[in-house]
């Protein structure tokens, strides 16, 4: 399952060991999917740009770009401390009401761009300002994604519909933060990243493997 090569050893040796290489990460869950994790707290969202200017999730005009009728820039999505909003930058309705400027995402929010493409908007959990974008209406960017994480302090996965990130075998949760420009991982499983007992929290680095009773994900950096 995924879209990528694992990280070669040369990639890895040429990035610092325990940092951040970049703003968007993909989780290729074994059982569940592959998941955008997008760490800015602007996400652009717009159809495709110029043949042969998008690459598997991006273009020059959108941090997002779907494979569908819309504008290269169509919408905007911001994070402000808990709240999310939505800006319009062409055709969108907000829970069927038509957004003329910026308006206020509650949990959940349809969002419909262009009569055609369905995005919903939620917050899963209080105890995070994270939040997950499903593409309801089955418009994909170039390389399929099943789900969205805005992340902003913490991603949970497990089995519960409280999380980000919905794995339904899992016997746990695993939960992903930030730690300065580090992102590590942590569970009260017994988890192990790239072989080395993780439970009380280690670092994930580009080509991370997590993995513990009845699960399993690599951590791989998009951009």
């Amino acid at each position: 399952m995924g879209f990528f090569t694992s990280t070669s050893k040369d990639e890895q040796q040429n990035r610092p060991e325990n940092s951040v290489a970049g703003s968007s990460y993909l989780l290729w869950i074994d059982g569940a999917g592959t998941f955008l994790v997008y760490l800015q707290e602007t996400l652009r969202i717009g159809g495709p740009g110029d043949p042969g200017t998008v690459t598997g999730f991006d273009s020059t005009w959108a941090d997002l770009s779907l494979l569908a009728n819309l504008s290269r820039h169509h919408i905007s999505l911001t994070r402000s401390g808990e709240s999310y909003y939505v800006e319009a930058k062409a055709p969108v309705y907000c829970n069927r009401r038509p957004v003329n400027d910026r308006v206020l995402l509650s949990d959940p929010s349809e969002l419909r761009l262009n009569e055609e493409v369905l995005i919903t908007f939620r917050q899963p959990t209080v105890l995070s300002a994270s939040a997950c974008l499903e593409l309801t209406s089955q418009h994909q960017p170039q390389q399929r994604l099943d789900g969205i994480v805005l992340m902003a302090d913490t991603c949970l996965l497990g089995s519960s519909s409280e999380n980000h990130v919905v794995c339904d075998r899992w016997p746990g949760s695993v939960i992903l933060y930030r730690q300065g420009d580090q992102i590590l991982c942590r569970s009260k499983l017994k988890i192990h990243v790239n072989q080395v007992s993780a439970s009380e929290g280690a670092v994930l680095t580009p080509g991370s493997v997590v993995s513990g009773p009845d699960l399993r994900f690599r951590w791989e950096v998009v951009a």
